[in-house]
């Protein structure tokens, strides 16, 4: 049978745990061997070298051979294209990561690390696994959790549950310390402090003899952990070099690649730092970008290294404390705060926990306890095989219970199951209508049987069975796949209405009745997780005659693997709609985007703020000044993409909501008057072009339609980030219609005198250019025979004199009179054509001819 893994996919390092009852052969010698170390009611599946964590890096050679682990992570410190590491902060999203000599996608990395995980448990454990528990952060959005599932699918492993990280080990720390056993114990408070390689997760969990195990609330940052003090310690060394060029530009590959080695040595600085309060980093082997050979000998000392990230871990602790307030217990109320992740063996970490909540927290195998944690889930799960599914099977003293199911494309025939002790008993019974089978009280004897299944009376599949007597009490059967996030719809006035709190457990079905506040022929309803928009229903083609105010009833069903079902109903028209959202990967704008959609986010802060009765404001003043704050350092200094895209996203939904209270003319530019006057300007040109070019009109019409209809719906949402952006794209059309030679003609020449004066010169300097151009082109032309060379300076000077006549005569144009546009046009028309096109014919006039 396969086994059921549990897997902390982490952000630095990677661990597989399997529970300690499963079924492996030669358990014992393994464990002998080292190559499984019991941990518990788990075992921790050790890699060939023994240790129990593998780096999440993944390296590419030349000839596309993946080095995943440690190998690839070797790689950071030589020369060299850099592995790829700390991606799975990137997951749910479409930036690239370096991996040596190819570019991978956030998933296309965790897929490559799966496998490697997953070959070597297999290959350690003697046996398949097909089915995993895999461990997210509480923080990632639903599009990571997907993403992560949809890697463990590409990498040959169903993923039963994703596991939320502090929940894993909020489970592992309770059952190892006996929570679980005694029926009249008193109810225990933890708080859960899990802070990692590159994402922080808190919670709040309890234990209560008559609840079970609750998992109270969730607070954290997907993007904050041991990376963000690895590139504080290389900003900090950047700054102590001054003498080198340091500079970083993103897309790179030599930035990339001493940055890579610069993070290494940082990490090693920050592990010594947690247990020696000085270090120094070391290096003679890197260069600047200007190729200058760096020697790097800098003393660190800790408290030094507290004063870099001490913001980021006191923003932990208001995390902490925003989970306390959400569950609603004080830390008095706590019994234990468990430390979990490795950066939260910073010595900082306990300094500030303990100064805050008044006790001394308990780092409990940081590195380990969230695979174990997954492993106990994992326990309580079906193991199967490629025919039959097999229940948790839980001995009870001398006897066991066998239940399962004959998997569904394999009922066909009469079902029979057969079990088998390994004294030659033999028990029958046939399957019922769903497959599934039971025998009471199997007396248990060495714990080894086979389990047979017929079909019409032929054995289709024989599996091996070892059922080991658990020491301990029973894992709980924990709901693992909980929201992380509110989950609301937008309103008109761009308003969030909740629909599914953070923490609610899935599958879960949420029913809302909403009303319409405008009249249209399009429905659309817009779902938010927490404050980024992850997709839209929309019922189209809505009669007319639909007023405001119409009920509509949505329905929202979360499911397992985190699917979203969404439907919206009309119940006065009997019209529908149903849509399985699937969240896109978040593409990350470019820094040119973020940058600019950054200042218009602050630019709107700023006139809010203006508003000193703006109450909404004071209230939302702290969300929105952390993110811009950090926003604006990372666009400083371009660094950590993802991350700061992800800000500028939350940034704008809060000041979308602050916005709302206002007419759209009172911040939005350029004005409406504005964007009306240019979509009429860009109509009346289509005309002229459909007059002149009919099938080139109607691509031009389209856009401009496009463009007016997301004109509008920006404006009357108050978008202020998209009514820009659409602006930006009708002035470019503008530009590029004005730019057709027969419209711009056409256009000029229905301009005042001074504009005709001016465009007629600036033809009269491009003409005299061409003419030059023109004259030593031809003359260094093979083609030209040499009687035809000699002409050419000659022709040069007729072009020249006759194009001085015509500049003339532009200048003696009296502009007052009434009877100006009219000579401008006939010089034009008249004059300056002609000569423009002989110019563009010159070399025939030459005498131009192919030598033989």
């Amino acid at each position: 049978m396969s086994i059921v893994a549990g897997i902390d996919l982490g952000t630095t390092n990677c661990c597989v745990a399997v529970p300690a009852d499963a079924d492996i052969p030669h358990r014992d010698e393994l464990i002998k061997q080292r190559r499984l170390r019991e941990f518990g009611s788990a075992l921790i599946v050790a890699n060939p070298d023994l240790s129990l964590t593998t780096p999440s890096a993944v390296w590419i050679t030349p000839d596309g051979t993946p080095l995943v682990g440690a190998r690839a992570k070797r790689k950071a410190r030589q020369p060299g294209s850099p592995p790829a590491m700390f991606f799975k902060r990137n997951m749910g999203t479409d930036q690239p990561v370096t991996a040596g000599h190819a570019t991978l996608t956030p998933l296309q990395a965790s897929v490559l690390l799966l496998r490697h995980l997953k070959a070597n448990a297999e290959q350690t454990l003697g046996a398949p696994i097909d089915r995993a528990v895999i461990t997210v952060p509480a923080y990632f959005e639903t599009s990571a959790k997907t993403q992560t599932t949809q890697a463990g699918a590409e990498a040959g492993l169903e993923v039963a549950e994703t596991l939320m990280e502090p929940v894993a080990a909020a489970l592992a720390h309770m059952y190892e310390n006996g929570q679980t056993t005694d029926p009249d114990a008193p109810g225990r408070r933890f708080l859960i402090y899990d802070l990692g390689g590159g994402t922080f997760d808190t919670s709040v969990v309890s234990w209560d003899p008559r609840e079970g195990f609750h998992s109270r609330s969730f607070d954290g940052d997907r993007y904050l952990g041991g990376y963000d003090f690895d590139q504080a310690i290389v900003d900090w060394v950047v700054t102590q070099l001054p003498v080198y060029d340091l500079r970083f530009q993103p897309g790179d590959p030599a930035d990339a690649e001493r940055v890579a080695r610069l993070l290494a040595l940082a990490e090693s600085a920050k592990h010594e730092l947690s247990r020696d309060t000085e270090t120094e980093i070391i290096s003679d082997d890197l260069e600047d970008r200007t190729g200058m050979p760096m020697s790097i000998n800098l003393p660190l000392s800790r408290p030094e290294f507290d004063a870099m990230i001490a913001e980021h871990i006191r923003g932990t602790i208001d995390h902490c404390a925003e989970a306390l307030d959400k569950a609603r217990v004080t830390a008095a109320e706590l019994d234990e705060i468990v430390l979990v992740g490795g950066s939260s063996r910073i010595p900082l970490v306990t300094d500030l926990l303990r100064e805050r909540f008044g006790l001394t927290p308990r780092l409990f195998h940081p590195e380990l306890v969230v695979a174990v944690g997954a492993a106990l889930k994992a326990a309580n799960l079906a193991t199967r095989g490629k025919v039959l599914e097999l229940e948790n099977l839980l001995p009870d003293g001398e006897f066991v219970d066998i239940a399962g199911r004959v998997l569904p494309d394999r009922t066909e025939g009469d079902i029979v199951v057969e079990v088998e002790s390994s004294d030659g008993t033999r028990l029958r019974e046939p399957i019922t209508d769903d497959g599934t089978f039971l025998f009471i009280e199997v007396p248990l004897g060495t714990g080894e049987f086979t389990i047979r299944v017929f079909a019409d009376a032929a054995e289709i599949a024989a599996e091996r069975l070892g059922i080991r007597a658990r020491s301990g009490p029973a894992v709980p059967d924990l709901a693992g796949d909980i929201l992380a996030h509110d989950f609301s719809v937008e309103l008109l006035d761009r308003q969030l209405c909740r629909v599914a709190k953070a923490g609610t457990k899935i599958p879960h079905r949420v029913y809302q009745r909403l009303e319409t506040a405008t009249r249209g022929s399009t429905l659309a309803v817009r779902l938010y997780e927490g404050w980024i928009p992850i997709g839209t229903v929309r019922i189209r083609d809505l009669p007319d005659r639909m007023d405001p105010g119409a009920t509509v009833e949505l329905t929202l069903e979360f499911a397992a693997g985190w699917t979203i079902h969404a439907s919206v109903r009309i119940p006065h028209l009997d019209r529908s709609a149903t849509a399985v959202i699937e969240i896109p990967v978040r593409e990350v704008a470019a820094w040119e985007q973020i940058r600019a959609r950054a200042t218009a986010v602050r630019a709107g802060w700023s006139q809010i703020r203006r508003e000193v009765h703006h109450t909404e404001a004071s209230k939302a003043a702290p969300e929105i000044e952390h993110r811009l704050t950090q926003l604006d350092a990372l666009v400083a200094r371009t660094q950590d993409q993802a991350k700061a895209h992800h800000l500028l996203l939350e940034a704008e939904t809060i000041l979308q909501g602050l916005l709302s209270s206002r007419g759209p003319d009172d911040y939005l530019e350029p004005p409406l008057t504005e964007f009306e006057r240019h979509v009429n300007e860009i109509g009346d040109v289509i005309l002229l072009i459909q007059r002149t070019d009919p099938a080139g009109a109607p691509p031009y019409r389209l856009r401009l339609d496009e463009l007016e209809i997301q004109g509008r719906t920006a404006y009357d949402a108050g978008d202020f980030v998209a009514w820009p952006r659409v602006n930006e794209k009708l002035a470019d059309l503008r530009q590029e219609v004005l730019q057709i030679p027969s419209i711009r003609e056409i256009v000029i020449m229905q301009q005042t005198p001074t504009v005709l004066r001016h465009w007629l010169r600036e033809r009269i300097d491009a003409t005299d250019t061409e003419i030059r151009r023109k004259h030593d082109e031809l003359r260094m032309d093979p083609r030209l025979e040499p009687e035809d060379v000699s002409k050419l300076p000659r022709q040069r000077e007729d072009f020249l004199a006759e194009l001085a006549v015509i500049a003339l005569s532009v200048d003696q144009v009296d502009g007052e009179r009434a009877s100006a546009p009219e000579q401008f046009r006939n010089i034009y028309h008249e004059r300056l054509e002609p000569l423009v096109r002989r110019v563009a014919s010159w070399g025939r006039e030459a005498g131009m001819r192919r030598s033989q």
